[in-house]
């Protein structure tokens, strides 16, 4: 079973870029799914928009879960809680908002984007209570986490042990340096890795073939069962089809054996994630 990982949906196209021809709705997800054989979805929330009010989302939760509870069997989700987009971001009270959120959207799971420089934010009262209660809640963290917060990520999967913590996009790692501190993080075993995002740490055009050695320390040292394909679907389509973020994978995770791209391609993503069916 081929499952995606990363992917969104959004009633208003919150780029300044022309949306995708079909939109970025439930259906046209699921047409995308349907023609590559890949048979669930998790949608990452994402409150965001400029300031042209014809392009803010600020409902996505509940959109995503709307479309979640229409197709239980197909789509799950990661709630949108505290973005760095938000005006709540790294403000007190963190901890109820999850509570909240998970209660209202029925999420298994909620996403938090960092902004691009480490405020301090994971060892403050407010940040140790935000994560604790997700790690009580049995949630699933897809964390959004510039190279700047990777030393933090560690000391957070240390102190939250039984909180599974999904890095985004390869962990945004694009040189040497940041992506030896992404591997020091799989000393850690609730850190994991989303195969997505392959032009957010590329130089190239694709098929991004400077990403593959890159990929493959970064896989050699998590191993497969702590990596998840995704698609970045729509946001992707600006660059290829969806088809292509399978092929991009597949290929530069060529070295691994049958079993092992399985997990990539789901079994990860179906061990970490509590589905509803």
């Amino acid at each position: 079973m081929i499952v995606d990982a990363h992917c969104h949906l959004w009633r208003r196209w919150p780029y300044s870029s022309e949306p995708p021809a079909a939109g970025a709705t439930p259906d046209a997800l699921l047409d995308e799914m349907a023609a590559n054989g890949v048979s669930r979805a998790l949608v990452v929330a994402a409150a965001i928009g400029g300031e042209d009010a014809r392009t803010e989302n600020p409902r996505n939760n509940d959109d995503v879960a709307e479309a979640v509870r229409e197709h239980p069997a197909a789509l799950g989700m990661f709630a949108d809680v505290d973005s760095r987009w938000s005006a709540s971001y790294h403000r007190p009270g963190a901890a109820p908002r999850l509570a909240d959120e998970i209660a209202r959207t029925g999420a298994r799971g909620f996403t938090h984007y960092l902004g691009d420089a480490d405020d301090g934010w994971f060892d403050t009262a407010d940040g140790a209570e935000f994560f604790s209660t997700a790690e009580s809640l049995g949630l699933l963290a897809s964390v959004h986490a510039p190279p700047a917060w990777h030393a933090a990520i560690g000391g957070l999967a240390q102190q939250h042990p039984d909180l599974p913590l999904l890095l985004h996009h390869q962990g945004l790692a694009t040189t040497d340096d940041e992506v030896d501190a992404l591997i020091a993080l799989a000393a850690h075993p609730n850190v994991a890795v989303k195969v997505s995002g392959f032009r957010y740490v590329s130089t190239t055009t694709p098929p991004y073939p400077d990403v593959r050695a890159r990929l493959e320390r970064v896989a050699r040292a998590f191993g497969a069962e702590r990596l998840a394909w995704g698609s970045d679907w729509p946001v992707s389509t600006q660059h290829h089809s969806y088809a292509d973020t399978i092929a991009f994978a597949a290929d530069a995770l060529a070295f691994l054996d049958e079993s092992e791209l399985e997990r990539v391609f789901g079994g990860t993503i179906l061990s970490l994630y509590s589905w509803s069916s």
